[in-house]
């Protein structure tokens, strides 16, 4: 016999709460329900699919690949009828949606307006912070997130590039000299940042391809805004997202060092829980998102011309 949808998704509702008792509440079920709804499923696959402890539940190994197979079922059949029925739904509702503090004020915050105005039902909660954001434990729609991604229970859709040059002021440029290769770097006071997995091992990209150098200084942060501030006060060279320098190359604050090399460019992520059925709000603000950010990002083609390399 197939697996009924009922019994999906109530498997997925015990995988996404970790819970009997919370799924039961989600699904207008009692525990005892929820469990023999759960074993009657293990029993018929002939595999075990939660470990189940006197304090909490977790997925098995065979567990978590169903888990994942039968969300995108679950949504795939959701698409299928909303396509039969040839129904529109609007975004409505509230977009819990978290990102770093540098991103979202200057990139996610000045495109609310727009993003309210093409979605008059929907409403927007925006948690702005640095610490790491667990989306299904707090429930949280959509998250904005840089670099690579580690969490298997989690979904991307990449926005745009995220690049990453050598930035200095001119001040501390005008006392110590311009680094003419990168093997220089290694004599410069360098503004490290302590988010890299190897804070002092900087590898760079350039025209004979990839080049690596061991760099310090008397300053490091996991700040991206600190280090920018730190850089433009003249504390050495430093590692730069585009998205975060890019204002003060182009008021001269800072200027690019090395300008034929970068660090391996990243990506801006929008990321969601894999547990859940895609929305229509979180699928339209993605879209809206993709396209308002465009790749190449608004904030390098604003550089294009007027600082070297863009």
């Amino acid at each position: 016999m197939l697996t009924d949808t009922q019994e999906l998704l109530v498997f997925q509702a015990v995988a996404r709460h970790a819970s009997y008792a919370r799924a039961a509440e989600e699904m207008g079920l009692s525990p005892s329900g929820v469990s023999r709804i759960v074993s009657r499923l293990e029993e018929r696959l002939g595999a075990r699919l939660l470990h189940r402890t006197t304090r909490k539940l977790s997925l098995t190994e065979a567990g978590a690949a169903f888990h994942a197979r039968t969300a995108q079922v679950l949504a795939d059949l959701a698409d299928a009828e909303a396509e039969v029925q040839n129904t529109v739904t609007r975004p409505k509702g509230t977009l819990k949606v978290t990102a770093s503090l540098a991103f979202g004020h200057l990139y996610l915050a000045p495109l609310l307006p727009e993003l309210l105005d093409t979605f008059s039902e929907l409403s927007v909660e925006m948690s702005l912070t640095n610490r790491f954001v667990d989306l299904i434990e707090e429930g949280i729609d959509l998250a904005i997130r840089i670099g690579s991604l580690a969490d298997s229970r989690l979904v991307a859709r990449r926005l745009c590039t995220n690049r990453r040059v050598l930035v200095a002021a001119p001040s501390y440029l005008k006392r110590h000299g311009k680094p003419k290769t990168v093997a220089e770097l290694a004599r410069h006071q360098c503004v490290l940042f302590t988010g890299f997995a190897r804070p002092s091992e900087w590898r760079l990209i350039g025209p004979e391809g990839p080049a690596t150098v061991t760099v310090g200084g008397r300053v490091a942060t996991n700040n991206v805004e600190t280090l920018t501030t730190v850089a433009r006060q003249g504390h050495g060279i430093t590692v730069g997202a585009t998205m975060s320098v890019g204002p003060a190359l182009l008021s001269g604050d800072l200027v690019r060092v090395l300008s034929d090399y970068e660090f391996e460019p990243s990506a801006v992520f929008a990321v969601f829980p894999s547990a859940r059925q895609l929305s229509t709000k979180t699928r339209a603000a993605v879209d809206f998102l993709a396209a308002k950010l465009g790749d190449p990002p608004t904030w390098d083609q604003k550089l294009h011309g007027k600082v070297p390399g863009f």
